[in-house]
């Protein structure tokens, strides 16, 4: 039975596509919560 090895740079290139998912789904939440945040400030203050 022969094992695979896994680099770190072989890791890298496998989790850059989730990485890049994460900061636009976090780039989109923060857009989100600045628009509720100026909605609710339009209505209440």
């Amino acid at each position: 039975m022969i094992s695979k090895l896994i680099t770190k740079r072989d890791l890298q290139i496998e989790l850059a596509p989730i990485k890049a998912d994460i900061n636009l789904m976090k780039w989109m939440l923060g857009a989100i919560l600045g628009l509720a945040i100026a909605n609710f400030a339009k209505q209440f203050l």
